[in-house]
């Protein structure tokens, strides 16, 4: 691994928990083989582009990396719905694009995403795209949807040794009843028990943050505590999903 920037963020308001403040250890990398990512993984990274990040808050420590493992995983009744309910998206696997109509439709569903959940306002740019979800010093595959032909969602997964990991999912939000968030994540456990992969890694999970309260819906479902890997007992609560963040 080489790295070329190693560094704590000062303390914002957190995204998750609006109520206190947050800070992320960060390492901006350049070189990182398979293996090395896949530790990464496994210790609680997330990342964006080449910016590896996990959280490193003075006094909070509800950030719990998730993941399933996708030999065991089993759909839901729900979840099921919502396979046939998207029967006729097309979908497709390969390398990243990017083109005016990715940004628009990030664009939408980010626009949508602040006016009913807060997010921070984004003005992504072509530069901006590029380098949150096509650069990456590891290999980046990207789930494309399509219905009649025009393009309804997108989502960028890492492809390490042992798993892939969901970066970032969006789609169009007038389509919000086919619950497209949800078929993604189904997807991507499907080509990763396709591919022979263990785990699919969802990213953080907060407890009582609305955006992402579904991951615990994809069951069995582990979380990183104090540094263990444990089975999430616990029944899932919560609203309907969001996408992996």
């Amino acid at each position: 691994m080489q790295s070329y920037a190693h560094f704590h963020t000062e303390e914002r308001e957190c995204p998750y928990l609006h109520d206190r403040p947050s800070r992320l250890e960060v390492r901006l990398i350049d070189q990182l083989s398979s293996a090395e990512h896949s530790l990464l993984l496994q210790s609680g990274v997330r990342h964006f582009g080449r910016s590896y990040f996990r959280a490193s808050c003075r006094t909070c420590s509800e950030c719990l990396s998730l993941r399933v493992p996708v030999r065991t995983f089993r759909p839901s009744r729900s979840q099921r719905r919502t396979i046939a309910k998207n029967r006729d998206i097309e979908v497709s696997v390969g390398d990243p694009r990017v083109d005016a109509d990715r940004i628009d439709l990030y664009r939408r569903f980010h626009t949508e995403r602040e006016a009913k959940r807060g997010w921070v306002p984004s003005h992504i740019d072509m530069e901006e795209y590029v380098a949150s979800f096509v650069d990456s010093p590891v290999k980046t595959i990207e789930f494309r949807y399509s219905l009649g032909g025009r393009l309804v969602a997108v989502a960028y997964v890492d492809d390490s040794t042992n798993a892939f990991n969901s970066i970032f999912a969006f789609w169009e939000p007038a389509l919000f009843r086919r619950g497209l968030g949800t078929f993604d994540v189904l997807t991507e456990i499907r080509e990763a028990q396709r591919r022979g992969k263990e785990f699919l890694y969802l990213g953080y999970y907060v407890q009582g943050c609305v955006s992402l309260e579904y991951k615990r819906t994809f069951r069995p479902c582990e979380l990183l505590k104090e540094g263990r890997w444990m089975a999430d007992e616990a029944e899932p609560v919560g609203p309907p999903m969001e996408g992996p963040s």
